[in-house]
């Protein structure tokens, strides 16, 4: 709970009254006294303060207000109204926004301001939730622009946060209470790790890989090697291996190691080393870990693309949602693949160590499910609800429940797991990831309330239905509802924002939900990744999520970031350090953030050709509007249509000092003026010892987010192409003068040299800027999507033809055999349909199984996109003008519609179940919705 300080001090009083009180006022229609909020401390003191997250009385009145005018106005009067209102919120929010960004530089420790700020970013965002998110634009908590946020962030750091975790928040900022929410949540394991040394570029918490423990203290059963013999055969054969639990007679715990081939099922094991569960230096864990590991695998359900005809009949004819037991295990995964028994650990197998993971990423790619044991979260208790990953379908397995769902995303959200740099890579390759907690599993994709337990009413269904419909279309179909009906379905709704303990407790957790969901990447990596552009999103969304993780070998980032951007990570493997990964990362880009440089990172060197190239991952957001083309002269900059291009200055000193206060020509009342800069080099330890001889230096300047820039020693100058060698970042502080004119250019004359005799001066250059490149790039470009299954768009067109195909062949030996069709019997059309149905089942198999040999192929270190597959990968590849996946759902929502007009509900449910696999289920529901109310709407009306 945050104290804002009550209306007495005479600097705050303004801010409270006009920005929270009177946005609350206007948003509730009615007068509100400061008193309403006021709450008294129970301390000694007595004082009285305002707590910074809204009261909930205030929400609930909010929304009955604005139910209540929706009901009784007009479409036009209801508008005018909110649009008013919406006035009001746009100059509360400029005004916000404005006094955060003035107030940055008197921020402290215990800021009143910025407590009194976020009450009202608090209160913006709850009069916005209300009126309808989608018609208002919020504000994000930016700790860039934000006194707010950065107070957030310190009380997120108080309560035992890694200052490095919050680099995060940059690149993908939250809204307010979400950000509110996490900063009075404790990290699961706060009171284990101490990272109050940390900083915004290293965690200081030692991750050393250790040998496991047991799961007791108690316990003192041995050790169970995996048959490294097996283990070596394999990866040396180009394949991996995969490791089942057996018993001997006698009883004995063994493991048996097989070669992954195409089709086999298994579960890939992703774990954090430090919890000292899994991870082993002598490919051995203690029976104990073993045995829970193969009792957690065991209890997964079966997937429902893996159900047969008879699991179908069975799961849907056993619908027991409200019975408090599951189905027994099924033990349908037998297979995994964890690293501590699957990658050679001794220092003579390095080569196959190394060979063996450089196959991590079609390990958990190829993987069924990813099952991610993090410590803490399996001592989460999250709740048991009986739960199908079919709706309506018998229970299978425990979820957890609703009531603490917004707890087991926040966990997750802030588990060593999320922190870690492989596990990045681990989350977005793998199509299902499940995380056990203590009792149950928590699917990442199914992470939302469920409906099916009697939580909540049909009434409440009703609802959710009717928000999906258009806003026009709504409000005449909520008029024609029954009064009693209406008013039973909203008391429930009331009644659930009553009880919870967190007024937008669900508005929460769909944030934050939301933005784990995107820092993982699950849904933009399961498009291809065709074209220079495609991979370099990849690159800035991989890089951005990076800047939060941390791992302890140096030389895997730019592996992680090569699987992550469509590169063949695998070509560069056999390259030992980070530098020279690095280097061929960089140089496997076409396209690349032009604010590379302007980072606080250290680089390959200084003055010389690649010294611009990070070390490390680089801190900051990445616009895009300015980038780095690779053309055969080397690194061009170029910016965005519609952008200014990046100016650069020519300085009129070679000094290369620390720090140096500069002057450039600018614009002022439309006459050329001059701006002072205090200048500070971010430069690496060392770099000054570099003796640079010549006296051509320059500066590139940008100042879209904040004044920031680098430096460079021109090398060679041909024609207007001016060749460049990085030196170093710089930070730029512009100087206000008190005397305005005295910068202005009385003649055009003047050298910028001249303005004074204390800075350096500057002159604009014009012409193209390339930064020398040391050797030719190899092309290491990868355009595949990162799972075979989602090739399936494809597939069900290519499965359709041949099944098609093959039953026009068939048409003429049935003719043959049978002269005359009407007379076979009823059995025989049961047989022929049955050989129909498994027909398709092994036309499918065999094009998936085609399919997957083929992907396989490009995570060799040989693959060469015009080797072997050539004609594969350019048919699979090829997108016509308006991509195919498009054109497909263009032609299932067509067809859909005519069908559900027409009432082909068999051809309605096709339609559904050849959507389910491709697209949203949200916009599935949308177009029931839509059809529904297509077919009621005129039977009322006429």
């Amino acid at each position: 709970m945050f104290c804002c300080p009550y209306p007495r001090d005479s600097s705050l009083e303004p801010v409270q009254s006009w920005l929270f009180f009177g946005l609350a006022s206007e948003a509730l229609g009615q007068d509100i006294k400061h008193e309403d909020f006021a709450t008294v401390s129970k301390g000694e003191s007595a004082e009285k303060y305002i707590d910074a997250r809204i009261p909930e009385w205030y929400l609930e009145k909010l929304k009955a207000r604005w139910k209540q005018l929706d009901r009784k106005l007009s479409a036009d009067r209801f508008e005018a109204l909110r649009n008013a209102v919406k006035k009001k919120f746009e100059s509360a929010k400029l005004a916000a926004v404005a006094l955060d960004l003035l107030c940055i530089e008197f921020d402290d420790e215990d800021s009143t301001i910025a407590k009194v700020l976020l009450s009202v970013h608090m209160l913006l965002y709850v009069v916005a939730h209300t009126l309808g998110r989608s018609k208002m634009n919020i504000t994000q908590a930016n700790p860039t622009i934000s006194v707010a946020t950065r107070f957030l962030m310190r009380r997120m750091i108080g309560n035992g946060w890694c200052k490095k975790r919050l680099n995060l928040f940059e690149s993908a900022p939250l809204f307010y209470p979400a950000m509110y929410f996490l900063s009075s949540f404790d990290p699961p394991r706060n009171r284990i790790e101490d990272h109050s040394r940390c900083d915004s570029s290293r965690c200081q918490v030692s991750n050393s890989l250790s040998d496991p423990i047991h799961r007791t203290a108690e316990c003192l059963c041995e050790d169970i090697p995996v048959p490294i013999e097996h283990v070596n055969r394999i990866i040396a054969t180009g394949g991996f291996p995969l490791v089942k639990v057996t018993w001997s007679a006698t009883a004995k715990t063994m493991l048996e190691v097989v070669p992954y081939t195409p089709g086999t099922i298994y579960i890939a094991i992703s774990h954090v080393w430090a919890d000292r569960q899994f991870g082993s230096s002598q490919n051995a864990l203690p029976g104990c870990q073993l045995t829970y590991l193969d009792e957690v695998i065991s209890t997964i359900p079966t997937a429902m693309d893996q159900w047969g005809l008879v699991d179908w009949l069975i799961n849907w004819r056993k619908t027991t949602p409200l019975t408090r037991e599951i189905e027994p295990p099924s033990r349908t995964y037998q297979y995994f693949w964890l690293d501590s028994f699957c990658i050679p650990q001794a220092s003579e197998h390095a080569d196959l160590r190394s060979q063996a993971i450089g196959l991590m990423n079609l390990i958990y790619a190829a993987a069924r499910h990813t099952l991610v044991f993090d410590k803490a979260l399996q001592a989460l208790d999250g709740g048991r609800r009986p739960s199908s990953l079919v709706l309506g379908g018998r229970p299978t397995y425990y979820a957890p429940s609703d009531e603490h769902l917004l707890d087991v995303v926040s966990s997750i959200y802030a588990s060593n797991w999320m922190g870690r740099a492989w596990t990045l890579q681990e989350g977005v390759l793998s199509g299902h990831i499940i995380f056990p907690l203590n009792g149950s599993f928590a699917y990442l994709k199914l992470l939302w309330p469920n409906f099916d337990a009697g939580v909540i009413s049909w009434g409440v269904w009703r609802e959710t239905f009717i928000q999906l419909i258009p806003e026009a279309i709504r409000r005449g179909l909520k008029g024609k509802l029954p009064r009693k009906h209406r008013a039973e379905m909203e008391a429930k709704v009331d009644k659930r924002v009553r009880g919870d303990a967190e007024p937008l407790r669900e508005s929460v957790r769909s944030q934050i939900y939301e933005h784990m969901k995107q820092t993982l990447h699950v849904e933009q990596y399961q498009d291809y990744a065709r074209t220079p552009a495609d991979r370099a999103a990849r690159f800035v969304k991989a890089h951005h999520a990076l800047q939060s993780r941390t791992t302890t070998q140096a030389e895997d980032i730019p592996l992680i970031l090569m699987n992550m951007s469509c590169l063949n990570a695998n070509a560069i493997s056999q390259n030992k350090t980070a530098d020279a990964r690095m280097k061929q990362l960089f140089y496997s880009l076409e396209s690349l953030p032009a604010e590379l440089l302007f980072s606080n990172c250290t680089r390959l060197g200084s003055c010389e050709v690649d010294a611009w190239i990070p070390h490390e991952i680089a801190k900051g957001k990445f616009e895009g509007d300015h980038t780095l083309k690779l053309g055969p002269l080397g690194f061009t900059f170029r910016s965005k249509k519609g952008c200014q291009p990046l100016p650069f200055y020519l300085l009129s000193s070679a000094s290369r000092a620390q720090s140096f206060r500069l002057a450039l020509p600018s614009q002022k009342d439309n006459k050329p003026c001059v701006k002072h800069y205090d200048v500070q080099a971010l430069q690496i330890p060392g770099a000054d010892k570099i003796n640079a001889s010549t006296s051509m230096w320059c500066v590139v300047v940008d100042r879209s987010l904040q004044n920031r820039g680098a430096r460079f020693v021109i090398d060679r100058v041909s024609g207007d192409k001016y060749f460049l060698n990085f030196d170093c970042a710089l930070t730029l502080t512009e100087i206000n003068t008190e005397d305005d004119r005295s910068d202005e250019i009385q003649e055009p004359g003047t050298s910028l040299s001249q303005t004074s005799k204390d800075q350096i001066g500057a002159a604009l250059l014009t012409g193209e800027f390339i930064l020398h490149r040391s050797h030719d790039p190899k092309d290491l470009s990868i355009s595949r999507p990162q799972n075979p299954e989602q090739y399936s768009d494809r597939l069900i067109f290519i499965c359709s033809f041949i099944c098609e195909l093959l039953s026009y062949l068939e048409r003429p030996l049935l003719r043959h055999f049978f002269s005359d069709e009407n007379s076979l019997s009823t059995l025989f059309y049961c047989f022929y349909g049955l050989y129909s149905w498994k027909k398709r089942k092994w036309v499918e198999d065999w094009v998936r199984a085609f399919v997957h040999t083929a992907w396989m192929a490009t995570y060799g270190p040989d693959w060469d996109p015009n080797g072997r597959w050539k004609w594969f990968w350019k048919v699979s590849n090829w997108e016509p003008p308006v991509p195919f996946k498009m054109m497909l759902k263009w032609y299932l929502k067509l067809l859909f519609s005519l069908c559900f007009a027409f009432g082909s509900w068999n051809r309605v449910a096709v339609v559904t179940f050849y959507w389910m696999p491709l697209y949203d289920g949200w916009e599935l529901l949308i177009m029931y919705a839509i059809s529904l109310v297509g077919k009621v709407v005129p039977r009322m009306i006429f």
